[in-house]
């Protein structure tokens, strides 16, 4: 059986991507670098990384398989 996974968030400053995606979309800013400039995210064990990525690119905020860095 697939283990299915409920990832949501970057757990070291305890930011969801929904949230990440609007602060992007309030502040009309377009990568990552930027979103780091206004929050806090993506600065300590960089698991959120990849999930950061497929937001920006799709759009999508809760993932449920593991991406590689």
């Amino acid at each position: 059986m697939e283990r299915k996974y409920n990832i949501i968030k970057c757990i070291c400053y305890d930011t969801t991507f929904e949230q990440m995606k609007e602060i992007m979309k309030e502040k009309n800013i377009n990568s990552i670098e930027e979103l780091k400039e206004i929050k806090l995210v993506a600065a300590n064990c960089k698991l959120c990384l990849p999930y950061i990525k497929r937001m920006i690119e799709t759009g999508q905020t809760e993932f449920d398989i593991i991406l590689d860095k």
